[in-house]
């Protein structure tokens, strides 16, 4: 590659390497049983100006799913939360599914910022990006659980609810599901989700107080919920 009077050197090997990554990213956005259509195919390009995955608009959305689920970016050490806000990687295809590309550093799980993609053209971008902040979630929680991930903390709940109910499937993609109507749906109070699943939620992901609080006056159900937290909090097992 010739660069003004400078001629570099370019590593095809690591030139194909990053072409082969954002294929496979882009094929990961639209699914496993997803049909793979150019982006600009007139049928299927039906993004309005806000509903595009510009930086600008994926941080929005990003600043809403903060304000429904406070705690999404914590990571806890010794006993301190710390937001670290992950690297959030824009593919320019046309694919209705976010997904984390890597929790974090495999040498630095304290401090290091994960990865997540976000295709830039999909049919509503706010799914796009749930689908990748819930990935993200259900990834770091596994890995802080490491091997007692199907015992321990959120990971260990959701598998046992699960186990319970008997589910065939991908467990990960239940728990996408289910966080989505849970940012979607039970945060304006339409309940949606099983009684237990609900559970396990408000624990572990909680919502804001000021919107718990207004949840409580819309159902006996949400109002059950701040009940349980305040037995919580007057215990020692909260």
């Amino acid at each position: 590659i010739t660069t003004g009077e400078e001629t570099v050197q370019a590593n095809e090997g690591a030139v194909k390497a990053e072409f082969d990554t954002v294929r496979q990213m882009a094929k990961m956005t639209i699914g496993r049983r997803g049909n793979q259509f150019p982006i600009f195919t007139r049928e299927f390009f039906h993004c309005t100006e806000s509903g595009t995955g510009t930086r600008e608009n994926v941080i929005e959305v990003l600043r809403w799913v903060e304000s429904i689920d406070p705690g999404v970016f914590h990571r806890i050490h010794k006993n301190i939360p710390n937001r670290i806000v992950p690297y959030v990687l824009l593919v320019p295809t046309y694919g209705d599914r976010g997904f984390c590309w890597e929790p974090f550093d495999r040498y630095n799980r304290v401090t290091s910022r994960g990865r997540i993609v976000i295709p830039m053209y999909p049919k509503d971008l706010k799914i796009a990006v749930l689908t990748a902040v819930a990935d993200l979630r259900w990834q770091v929680a596994k890995e802080k659980a490491s091997y007692y991930w199907m015992e321990e903390g959120l990971t260990g709940q959701y598998y046992q609810h699960v186990e319970q109910l008997k589910l065939k499937g991908d467990l990960k993609e239940f728990f996408i599901e289910d966080y989505i109507l849970w940012m979607m749906k039970e945060s304006i109070g339409v309940q949606r989700l099983d009684k237990d699943v609900r559970g396990i939620f408000w624990r572990n992901m909680p919502f804001p107080k000021e919107l718990k609080a207004d949840l409580r006056k819309r159902s006996l159900v949400y109002d059950e919920l701040c009940k349980k937290d305040a037995n919580r909090e007057m215990s020692d097992g909260y």
